[in-house]
C-alpha cells in the first residue's frame, strides 16, 4: 500500500469476506503513478487479501474512477519513455487484477480513461455509474496499445466494438457502454458501491471452490481453449468440490432450509 503522505494512493479496506481496493488521488482525476500501479498488484495478491473471498474495485471521490497512467509523474523522462515504463507497470496491475485469485467486481465511480479502463476491464465484471464516460485515447495520441490489453476489449465486447472505441478514440458514456457489453450494469452513482458490495457479499457467501472452479471453466472458455480442454479443467474442478466438505454442507443446509457455512475445504 502507497504511503498517505505521497499525492496518490491505494486505499485497502477489509470489510469481513471482502476487501474494498480504492484509487485515491482526486487532485489528479485518480491517476495511478508507478507508485499506485505496483501497490494496486500488490494488494491484490493471495497474500494481501488474506480471507478474502470477493474485491471490490473503485475510485475516490464522485467524478472519476482513474484517468489512467499519470504520465505527468514521470516528467523528468523522454516521453516515449514514460509510456513505455508506465505500460509495463499497468500490464502488471491488470494481469493482477485479472489473475486476482478471487472476483474482481469494479465500481466504475465516474470517468475511466486509458490504462484505467483497461485495469477494469480486467475485473471480473463491472457496474457504472450514470453520467460516466469511457475512452481508449493511444491513437488520438499516435501509439498503438499493447496486444494483451487490446485482448482484454475483444474478450469482453468482441472486435467490432473494440475497432470502434480505439480507432476512432471517442469516449463513450456509461450507456453505450453498456450495450456493448463492456459494464454490465448502470445505476444511481449514489448506489453503486452498495450495489457492488452486494455482488461481492453474494459471491463471499457461496462455496468458494465452486466460485474458483467455475470462474476458471469460464475463463477457459472465454480464452477460446478447445471444448475438450475446457471440460478437462471443469473435471479437475468438480472432483475437487465433490470430495470437498463444503459440498457435503451445501446439501445439508439446503434440506435443512438454512443457509450454509462454507470453509473452502
Amino acid at each position: 500500500m502507497a504511503s498517505t503522505d505521497t499525492p496518490g494512493r491505494i486505499e485497502i479496506e477489509p470489510d469481513g469476506l471482502i476487501t474494498i481496493v480504492t484509487i485515491a488521488n482526486e487532485a489528479r482525476a485518480n491517476s495511478l503513478d508507478d507508485g499506485m500501479l505496483s501497490a494496486l498488484a500488490e494488494a491484490l495478491s493471495a497474500d494481501a487479501l488474506g480471507d478474502a473471498r470477493a474485491v471490490v474495485l473503485t475510485g475516490a471521490g464522485d467524478r472519476n474512477f482513474s484517468g489512467g497512467v499519470d504520465l505527468r509523474a514521470r516528467d523528468g523522462e523522454a516521453l516515449t519513455d514514460a509510456v513505455r515504463t508506465g505500460e509495463r507497470l499497468l500490464g502488471r496491475a491488470a494481469a493482477a487484477v485479472e489473475g486476482c485469485p478471487v472476483p474482481v467486481i469494479a465500481a466504475l465511480n465516474g470517468n475511466a480513461f486509458g490504462g484505467a479502463l483497461e485495469i477494469a476491464m480486467a475485473a471480473d465484471w463491472r457496474l457504472a455509474a450514470r453520467g460516466a464516460r469511457f475512452g481508449m485515447p493511444p491513437a488520438r495520441l499516435g501509439w498503438v496499445y499493447a496486444a494483451e490489453g487490446i485482448q482484454r476489449f475483444v474478450r469482453v465486447a468482441g472486435a467490432p466494438a473494440t475497432r470502434e472505441l480505439f480507432l476512432t478514440g471517442r469516449p463513450i458514456d456509461a450507456e453505450r457502454a453498456r450495450q456493448i457489453g463492456i459494464v454490465n450494469r448502470v445505476v444511481d452513482r449514489l448506489e453503486l458501491v452498495d450495489l457492488a458490495v452486494a455482488d461481492a457479499l453474494a459471491v463471499a457467501e457461496n462455496g468458494p471452490i465452486a466460485v474458483a472452479g467455475m470462474r476458471s471453466v469460464i475463463r477457459a472458455i472465454e480464452d477460446g481453449v478447445a471444448p475438450s480442454e475446457a471440460g478437462e479443467i471443469a473435471e479437475r474442478w468438480r472432483q475437487r468440490a465433490f470430495q470437498s466438505e463444503d459440498i457435503e454442507e451445501g446439501l445439508r443446509a439446503f434440506r435443512e432450509k438454512r443457509d450454509p457455512e462454507f470453509h473452502g475445504r
